[in-house]
């Protein structure tokens, strides 16, 4: 997994794609982007997304796509990382346009790869240095973001710890984590915020400040359920 590649989290849903969102199954090979074809997605104008750029995009199911891991938790374990190349602007939905893409640019792009994203973070090496927790601005000097938080969700998928949190300053943040025997992993670190969109990906040994603000979390943390019943199918 190619940790200098961009990497974009863009909205997959549409209503333009033949699939009947309303139905009470939905089949994943409908769903799952096909490698070697051409498929689109809303992006954010602030990704900056270039053609002939290859890049990762993080695939959700859809409950996941519309409204996030923290809604429907069960999805981590089918959502997928994809290495695609961007090929041009994509055709907009037909009209009434639905407001979830007001102000995201639709772009078409080849799918290069495409690969579990729980065995994805799971394979990596270690790197030590791939990333580190932001530091912020409290009032009384600096501390880590994830220690600025005062509520917190977890679940637990495919032997993956996620963790969520909302900080008052509009940011969103999450963590996905390994626990192998005592020690704790950060594998996927996202930041959410007015300034930007941030995945960091990398296995990071948790250790010092770091490792005592996710411990933190980890206390307060309460379980997260999924939102809607299961509705997918092979």
């Amino acid at each position: 997994m190619p940790t200098t590649l961009k990497t974009c989290a863009p909205l997959f849903w549409s209503t333009d794609l033949g699939i009947d969102y309303g139905a009470p199954t939905l089949h994943l090979r409908d769903l799952l982007p096909v490698v070697g074809e051409e498929h689109s997605a809303f992006f954010q104008h602030r990704d900056g997304i270039l053609i002939g750029e290859t890049l990762q995009l993080i695939w959700c199911p859809p409950v996941a796509d519309l409204n996030g891991w923290n809604e429907q938790p069960s999805e981590i374990a089918l959502s997928q990382l994809l290495r695609v190349r961007i090929t041009g602007p994509a055709p907009e939905p037909p009209t009434p346009r639905n407001a979830i893409h007001h102000g995201r640019p639709r772009y078409r792009f080849l799918v290069l790869s495409c690969q579990p994203l729980p065995a994805a973070l799971r394979a990596q090496p270690l790197a030590q240095d791939a990333w580190h927790m932001p530091l912020i601005e409290n009032g009384q000097g600096s501390c880590l973001t994830w220690e600025a938080i005062d509520n917190c969700s977890r679940a637990e998928v495919q032997g993956l710890i996620y963790l969520s949190t909302y900080r008052r300053d509009e940011t969103y943040m999450e963590m996905f984590i390994e626990d192998l025997g005592g020690q704790l992993f950060g594998l996927l670190s996202v930041h959410l915020g007015p300034g930007g969109d941030d995945y960091d990906f990398g296995r990071c040994l948790l250790q010092g400040a770091e490792l005592r603000a996710i411990r933190r979390a980890l206390a307060m943390a309460r379980p997260l359920k999924d939102s809607q019943p299961d509705y997918l199918a092979p």
